[in-house]
């Protein structure tokens, strides 16, 4: 897998130690995520960017969230930015 940085928004988590990001999806929808906050680049309730791992599969690409489990969803390849 490859690492890059999704473009997100980023808002308070429900800890200090955490932020909520919103991303979005490849068919045009938002998801939500808890992720560490030193996994975010960006300030609170701000445009940022959320560490990810990507593969691609199947022509489309995905983005692996660094969530507890590890949420994986299909995403822009231009919301992608490089490390």
């Amino acid at each position: 897998m490859e690492k890059k940085r999704l473009k997100c928004h980023v808002l308070k988590g429900m800890f200090s130690s955490e932020r909520a990001v919103v991303v979005l999806l490849l068919n045009g929808k938002k998801s939500s995520a808890f992720v560490p906050a030193n996994e975010v680049r960006g300030e609170v309730d701000r445009d940022g960017e959320v560490n990810v791992d990507v593969f691609r599969d199947r022509g489309a690409v995905w983005a692996v969230l660094p969530t507890e489990y590890r949420e994986t969803v299909p995403v822009n390849e231009q919301d992608l930015v490089s490390q």
